[in-house]
């Protein structure tokens, strides 16, 4: 089974992030906290209108939510001169953005956020080799993964969708081996901006090296003419 990949970056001001939001679902997200409202700008730019009823998995990373939001509510706790709002709190957390999204996506069977200590690394290597696995023993038809941060300055969120189409040609699909990657294939990094990197990349296949499996290669791979 080839599984086919589509790529997808956004960048975006906190203050456009509402318009964007408006944009893309066609009303705003009232009392929604960023990481809702970037998860549902990218799930509705890759999803199309029909496939958000059918069931489907999100696996999303963070490096800055849990722990800025933490911390946030310690100084609150240790040095502020009120009580913290416990919903506030909550609503904060990336963690159970989903919940906010489900009215939105009905199909969303499955969700699971996973913190990251490093504020520059990421583990796409899981995400994916989970997403990949549950294509191929037929859980769901297509899951969406996703890499999502934000900050006072930015909000940025780096997207992959897998799922069993049909490959069109000079599209992206993934390669899971054993084994060490070949020669001819060059490394891409396992950064949070990896989508990014594959759609800027020229090569016809590409090998992600990570810390965290160094035995097991994903390999991503572009699909070529029929000969």
């Amino acid at each position: 089974m080839r599984i086919a990949l589509t790529p997808f970056s956004q960048h975006l001001a906190p203050a456009t992030l509402g318009a964007a939001v408006r944009a893309a679902l066609g009303q705003p997200l009232r009392r929604a906290a960023p990481y809702t409202q970037l998860l549902a700008c990218g799930a509705f730019q890759l999803l199309l209108p029909a496939e958000r009823d059918m069931p489907f998995a999100l696996l999303w990373q963070t490096t800055r939510g849990p722990r800025e939001e933490t911390l946030a509510l310690l100084a609150e706790v240790c040095e502020g001169s009120g009580e913290p709002m416990p919903y506030d709190f909550l609503a904060t957390q990336p963690a159970i953005a989903a919940a906010q999204l489900q009215p939105l996506l009905p199909g969303l069977a499955h969700a699971q956020c996973s913190p990251l200590a490093h504020a520059t690394g990421a583990d796409w290597q899981s995400l994916l080799t989970q997403a990949a696995n549950w294509l191929v023993h037929g859980r769901y038809a297509r899951v969406l993964c996703a890499h999502i941060d934000a900050s006072p300055e930015t909000c940025t969120a780096h997207w992959i969708k897998l799922h069993t189409a049909p490959l069109e040609i000079g599209a992206w699909h993934l390669h899971l081996s054993n084994n060490p990657s070949s020669d001819d294939a060059p490394g891409i990094a396992d950064t949070p901006d990896l989508p990014a990197q594959l759609v800027s990349a020229s090569a016809a296949k590409l090998a992600l090296h990570s810390r965290h499996a160094p035995y097991r290669t994903v390999e991503f791979v572009r699909s070529q003419p029929a000969r």
